[in-house]
């Protein structure tokens, strides 16, 4: 594996090339050890290009290792965190901040509709609220005939003319592979709405784990604002309770306000019968 470092290129040409140029510092560092005097400069120099193409190589390797590994979710829930890693991302889902950290993507799975500095810098920040959906094959125009004759019992034919068999084509050509799935990551921008960040294809299990990670994720969120929610119920709850005791009180209050005025207007009833006494006689 550490050998093969030497041959790593993403085109076949490079891998040629890399391949010419580790045998021509091998033959030079060779011939620098056998000549008499040994050449220490040319001994050195081949050395180095040999290091600078393993370099490259072991870098290249890493690359496709990468982009090639299988996708994988780590959750931590006590910490309200998920990382994603493999098949070509490395993402962070934090739930405290409510954030989608991109820690890398890579380039052909960039949209060309996500801000310009995510596809320059291919990393980023996003705050919520951002999904996961993924993408349903589409039926080509034969499978499209095909069920609606099979949902009207009606005998499925394939046509055997040229022009059909074009159009059948045509129609499968943009069509995802069987086994394939598509998964499409939008953030929602606050003034332009939905912004598709990046898109994944691969194999359907592949990326299986970082469809699983955005569901946790959006569940916590919604358990999140469900406890918030009857958190705000209660406390608009007791601030009822607490308006309607004092309502109730100052009501009381006054109640007992006007009964203790209505007493103190009452006459007592031997003063009424003393002025009554005292009152002259109309008759006199």
């Amino acid at each position: 594996m550490w050998l093969f470092a030497f041959f790593h290129a993403q085109t076949p040409l490079g891998r040629i090339v890399k391949a010419g140029v580790c045998g021509a510092a091998v033959v030079a560092a060779y011939s620098g050890l056998v000549s008499a005097p040994p050449s220490s400069a040319q001994i050195g120099l081949s050395l180095a290009v040999i290091v600078a193409l393993w370099l490259h190589g072991y870098r290249e390797s890493r690359q496709l290792s990468y982009a090639s590994a299988l996708c994988d979710a780590e959750i931590r829930e006590d910490e309200g965190g998920i990382r994603v890693a493999g098949g070509g991302l490395d993402l962070v889902l934090h739930l405290p901040s409510r954030t989608l950290t991109v820690n890398k993507v890579a380039k052909r799975f960039v949209s060309p509709d996500a801000p310009g500095e995510f596809q320059r810098l291919r990393s980023g920040r996003f705050e919520w609220p951002f999904r996961a959906l993924a993408v349903e094959p589409e039926l080509t125009a034969a499978d499209a005939r095909a069920a609606s004759k099979r949902w009207t019992d009606e005998t499925v034919t394939i046509p055997s003319s040229t022009t059909d068999t074009a159009a059948r084509e045509a129609a499968s050509a943009n069509v995802t592979s069987v086994g394939e799935r598509e998964i499409d990551v939008y953030w929602v921008h606050p003034g332009q709405g939905d912004r598709l960040l990046f898109s994944v294809a691969g194999p359907a299990g592949k990326y299986e784990a970082m469809e699983r990670a955005f569901s946790i994720f959006s569940a916590w969120i919604d358990r999140e604002d469900e406890a918030r929610r009857a958190i705000e119920r209660r406390h608009k709850a007791e601030a009822w309770q607490r308006d309607w005791e004092a309502k109730r009180l100052a009501e009381e209050l006054e109640h007992t306000r006007r009964r203790g005025d209505g007493a103190t207007d009452e006459s007592p009833p031997h003063l009424l019968a003393t002025a009554r006494t005292m009152a002259p006689s109309r008759r006199w």
